[in-house]
């Protein structure tokens, strides 16, 4: 009887340990898998010794290079992304954004209007090949191109297809 005593003891405490374990590391993946909100401690490194206005850029945890403009939050200043996807240049849509619909104007549509006014037409040629023309507008603290033919037909139109004759 001692023996079996010993034996479901030792069995028990083995069970015990397993489930600590198994436990423990749950938790653990938990806490890094977390998703942080607000801006990564790289964003306001971006910004330090800089203006509000200035434009600065971190590499992200991801490896993805951000770029953007230092804006004021609370007391310290932070680099508001030019594309908060972290995708800074436009023309590499990453296979983890495929299929969903991007909000917002692209990135083409802020540097179509960069050395101009509101108000200045202009144009730029999408990653699909359409070219999308418009007017410059103010949106923030950035000028945008709004479309006169927006892409999903919100107008009704669509951008025209550049073509050459």
């Amino acid at each position: 009887m001692n023996v079996v005593r010993k034996t479901s003891i030792v069995i028990t405490l083995f069970v015990i340990f397993i489930a600590v374990i198994a436990f423990g590391n749950n938790a653990s993946s938990q806490e890094t898998g977390r998703r942080q909100h607000g801006p990564p401690p790289e964003a306001f490194t971006a910004c330090e010794g800089k203006s509000v206005g200035d434009t600065a850029e971190f590499v992200s945890p991801r490896g993805d290079m951000v770029t953007g403009t230092c804006e004021q939050q609370g007391d310290r200043l932070v680099l508001r992304p030019d594309n908060p996807r972290g995708n800074s240049d436009g023309n590499d849509r990453s296979s983890r954004n495929a299929g969903r619909r991007q909000h917002g104007p692209p990135p083409e549509a802020y540097t179509a209007c960069e050395g101009k006014n509101a108000g200045d037409t202009a144009e730029f040629v999408s990653p699909h090949g359409d070219t999308v023309t418009g007017t410059c507008e103010q949106r923030g603290d950035r000028l945008v191109l709004r479309p006169d033919n927006p892409p999903g037909g919100r107008s009704g139109g669509r951008a025209q297809k550049e073509t050459s004759d």
